[in-house]
């Protein structure tokens, strides 16, 4: 893993908040309790959503409009709206628990046929295949949803993953967490790139795999994998 290297191909969204310009959405900016609390998920699919409609125009949609500033920038209160709309129409948050895992591919797919992308999301693979999917979806320009699972069994540890920051090359760590939605944007060697609350931190993936392996569980500990419908050729 040492020499892998790959990274989205457009610059990550960034969204003008009060606060400075960010690396991705942050739920803390809702005014609602339960957006802040329990939020990551709606704020990660909405975030993964949002780039593949920026860059893609089969994936732009009229959820969008007005969105991006003249400074290429977002637009904080209506991408406040934005999720808004998501989590009344594709994504709800369940009280004291947020957005499961295994949900998420169903929203996904909710919203993919919707608006008739040839897209389809899926959750739970084998851990070892986890890596070389993230890498996949990287190098097809799609950012990968990360689940870091809550402590398995629950209440009888209080363990977290740490998420670092870059400064002059070096990792120092900068916050940690459990029971979170992260996006990744890059791998940097055995570090993955991803955005959260806002900002961009990276996370060691040998610690993350002792972290799901002694503390959570696989299945929680997962990704929310999209891949482009394989379109069959109609016959004359």
């Amino acid at each position: 893993m040492e020499n892998r290297r790959c990274g989205l191909r457009y610059p990550y969204l960034s969204v003008k908040a009060q606060t400075g310009d960010s690396f991705g959405g942050n739920q803390n900016w809702s005014a609602g309790f339960m957006m802040r609390r329990y939020g990551c998920g709606v704020v990660g699919a909405g975030d993964v959503l949002l780039y593949l409609g920026l860059h893609r125009t089969e994936c732009e949609t009229d959820l969008f409009y007005g969105m991006l500033r003249e400074d290429g920038l977002l637009s904080l209160p209506r991408y406040e709206r934005y999720l808004a709309k998501l989590r009344k129409r594709y994504f709800p948050i369940i009280p004291g628990f947020g957005i499961p895992g295994f949900l998420l591919p169903v929203s996904m797919n909710r919203y993919f046929r919707h608006y008739r992308m040839d897209f389809r999301a899926s959750w739970g693979l084998r851990f070892g295949q986890i890596l070389p999917r993230i890498e996949a979806m990287l190098r097809q320009d799609i950012p990968v949803i990360l689940a870091v699972g809550p402590n398995f069994p629950p209440f009888l540890r209080k363990k977290k993953v740490t998420f670092y920051r870059l400064e002059n090359g070096e990792y120092f760590p900068a916050a940690e967490t459990a029971g979170h939605f992260v996006v990744v944007t890059g791998i940097v060697g055995e570090y993955l790139q991803i955005s959260s609350w806002g900002k961009e931190y990276y996370i060691f993936w040998p610690e993350f795999q002792r972290y799901v392996k002694k503390c959570s569980s696989f299945f929680a500990s997962n990704i929310c994998r999209i891949r482009e419908k394989k379109k069959r050729n109609k016959g004359k």
